[in-house]
């Protein structure tokens, strides 16, 4: 796909009071109306959770497809996200950089539907006090940086992801280098001569095999978010997935996939090979090695398509977007700040001043 989406589900009616303000609660793991507090349970299972043979997803139409949602879109004029949302809410905000500016516009898009979601289970009070926490964190930050945290949202997202399984066998030569040392002798300053052991390497052939089972291998489908960037969160408790069911979106957004099957596959292969590598590297017998040459086959290639559940406050600061990213299943953090110019420059002047006074400090004491 060429173009972020972001799909919000519909409106769900309470059977108990007929309010509409109904979605799903990650303190309560069940579905709530906000109005009369009445909580249900959603079928669980993992049944659904099944790997597919990755050619399957190379041919969209012979699967399951669509979030079974019925939205509105909105584009950002920002950041050029596209953004599903109710039809009665008004105020509407971009997730991924904080902008109102956006047009309502339609969309219709076919995508391969999730077989599994890990639900939200870190709430968002607790999302809310790691942004005030972190965004406070640190000397070298501008000052009104802080009140960032009491003016701005965080907003729960459901990102899509693909996990690949394989099987790789692999074979490797290198040249393994053994050091040693030999006696050398050279002049010093003062013109006699002296004797130092100078290392050595000693090259030999050396090859081997390794094999290796890749279970979920995990890729962000989002172009907003850096595959580097998400793993910082990781990982995920993937044996919390449960079937895809729509109402644990309720109340919640949710990106539809940009990368599909073959763009997400290129990125775990390349995440493989990179394991692979080091683990032949850790092989190599010797002290170090050079020339290091790895062949790999990979077989019964699977994958599968999800939803996993993240926090993102994105703010603005001088015109530059930043983010701040919270796993929504585990609360771990990872984000990026502005930094003040006279801050540092104001660090490395004391630093300066202070080597400068040791230096006149030793100076005055060994005259």
């Amino acid at each position: 796909m060429d173009e972020n989406k972001i799909q919000r589900v519909g409106r769900f009616k309470c059977s108990g009071c007929g309010s509409l303000d109904v979605g799903y609660s990650a303190e309560e793991k069940k579905l709530k109306c906000n109005f009369c507090k009445n909580t249900w349970d959603i079928p669980k299972g993992s049944d659904k959770v099944v790997e597919r043979r990755l050619g399957e997803g190379f041919r969209l139409e012979d699967l399951p497809s669509g979030l079974g949602l019925e939205t509105k879109m909105c584009h950002c004029n920002s950041c050029g996200a596209n953004t599903a949302f109710p039809a009665n809410q008004v105020n509407t905000s971009c997730p991924f950089c904080g902008s109102t500016a956006v047009n309502e516009e339609a969309m219709d898009t076919k995508v391969i539907q999730p077989s599994g979601v890990l639900p939200f289970t870190f709430p968002q009070k607790m999302a809310f006090k790691a942004f005030e926490d972190w965004v406070k964190e640190g000397w070298f930050h501008p000052n009104d940086l802080q009140k960032m945290a009491e003016l701005h949202k965080i907003q729960g997202v459901y990102l899509p992801f693909w996990t690949f399984d394989a099987f790789t066998e692999s074979s490797w030569t290198a040249d393994a280098g053994y050091y040693y040392y030999e006696s050398e002798s050279y002049t010093d300053a003062e013109g006699n001569t002296q004797t130092r052991q100078v290392q050595k390497v000693r090259w030999v052939p050396a090859g081997g095999y390794y094999d290796h089972f890749f279970d979920d291998v995990v890729v962000v489908a989002s172009k907003g978010i850096p595959q580097d960037t998400i793993q910082q969160v990781f990982p995920f408790e993937l044996k919390e997935v449960v079937n895809y069911d729509s109402q644990y979106l309720l109340g919640w957004e949710c990106e539809v996939y940009q990368k599909d099957v073959k763009e997400g596959y290129q990125v775990a292969d390349n995440i493989m090979d990179e394991y692979i590598r080091q683990e032949c590297v850790k092989r190599i017998p010797g002290d170090t090695y050079r020339f290091l040459n790895v062949s790999t086959c990979k077989n019964e290639l699977t994958f599968k398509h999800i939803l996993l559940p993240i926090w993102i406050a994105a703010y603005r600061y001088n015109n530059k977007v930043y983010r701040f990213i919270v796993n929504g299943q585990t609360g771990k953090i990872t984000g990026t700040k502005p930094y003040s110019a006279w801050k540092i420059a104001f660090t490395i002047l004391a630093v300066a001043a202070l080597i400068a006074i040791g230096v006149i400090i030793y100076q005055n004491t060994k005259q």
